[in-house]
């Protein structure tokens, strides 16, 4: 979710619980603190349990501990109660686009631009999710147990068994490492160049993206067989790394180890950061890199790929374990001391 929309959804929080745990929890939520969050709206909602408000609230505590499953049906259940809970209908839509849920997401800004109407922002949102829904609507599936695969046209049926292969090749070797096999079908939609672009509003340097789908432009991606495994497998490992770290981790990591599994040499990356004049520093490279240009995103994958490998040489086996804690809200730092290492060590070792 982005800052914008977070703060126009706290905006619309509802305001009328100035005292008591309620109270307590949207200023822990203001904060970022799930936690807090979660354990203030548990108080709330002991005492009164049809709270809509604090069903909201306890909602976005769960988001902000990578719980969405869990947000929905919460936030399904405030709207049973309160239909006409505009900031609960927001939330809803927001985290069923999260989990792939394109219909419930229309459905709910619907409501929300119903009952709240004069929103340009959310308009815009809804008549974006339209659109990609209609353009889905005429794409084939292919099915599958572990990974559904979405194509346009037979002609693209090569692709879509291509991209299924190496899929199954990426959560079996991700698996292997990391000992995570995500429980949920994973969906995977083949798109145009231009398609792509219009959906995902990624910069053009962009080769792939995950967003709880798994969205790659394939035109002419036979002719690079290789390359396609490659975005394949980044992508499918930020849908791994959801799973194991719910909560998230600094983007240059989630970058970095999505690069760190791809089934290529690494060695022009490395090249790269040699030839570099000078570093991002790292505290920059904890949001999204889609701000950058071609060149420094170039450099920020560098950057998060060899600090990515060095941490994972470095822990071996104790690598899922560190993954896990940094996902839980653990602090890179207070992570690594768990294994004896200092992040300054971290530090020379990776300039080095």
């Amino acid at each position: 979710m982005t800052l914008l929309l977070c703060l126009f959804l706290l905006a619309r929080a509802p305001q009328s619980m100035t005292e008591g745990p309620a109270r307590t929890g949207w200023e822990a939520i203001e904060r970022g603190d799930g936690e807090k969050a979660a354990a203030a709206f548990r108080r709330a909602l002991a005492d009164n349990p049809r709270d809509a408000g604090s069903l909201a609230g306890s909602a976005m505590a769960s988001h902000l501990l990578g719980r969405d499953d869990q947000a929905i049906s919460v936030l399904k259940r405030a709207l049973e109660i309160e239909p006409d809970f505009a900031y609960a209908a927001y939330l809803l839509g927001q985290f069923a686009y999260a989990q792939g849920d394109l219909d419930l997401a229309i459905k709910s800004y619907e409501r929300a631009l119903q009952i709240q109407p004069g929103n340009r922002s959310a308009y815009k949102q809804l008549e974006d999710w339209k659109k990609e829904a209609e353009l889905h609507s005429g794409f084939t599936t292919r099915p599958g147990v572990r990974f559904n695969i979405l194509f346009e046209g037979p002609e693209q049926q090569v692709i879509a068994a291509r991209v299924s292969n190496a899929l199954e090749a990426a959560y079996a070797r991700v698996g292997s490492s990391l000992g995570v096999y995500p429980p949920e079908t994973i969906t995977a939609i083949l798109y145009s160049r231009e398609q792509f672009r219009d959906v995902t509003k990624s910069p053009p340097w962009a080769a792939g993206a995950y967003d709880g789908r798994i969205r790659i432009p394939v035109l002419g991606s036979l002719r690079t067989p290789g390359e396609l495994d490659r975005v394949v497998t980044h992508e499918y490992v930020h849908a791994a790394l959801r799973s194991l770290a719910p909560r998230g981790l600094p983007f240059w990591l989630n970058e970095g180890l999505a690069t760190y599994f791809e089934p290529v040499d690494h060695a022009w990356l490395e090249q790269r950061l040699r030839t570099a004049r000078t570093t991002i520093p790292m505290s920059e490279l904890e949001q999204s890199f889609g701000r950058l240009d071609g060149a420094d995103a170039l450099l920020a994958y560098a950057q998060g790929f060899t600090a990515a490998r060095m941490l994972a040489h470095r822990l071996g086996s104790n690598f899922p374990v560190f993954l896990q804690y940094v996902g839980n809200g653990t602090s890179l730092e207070q992570a690594l001391l768990l294994f004896n290492i200092t992040d300054a060590d971290v530090q020379h070792t990776w300039r080095r």
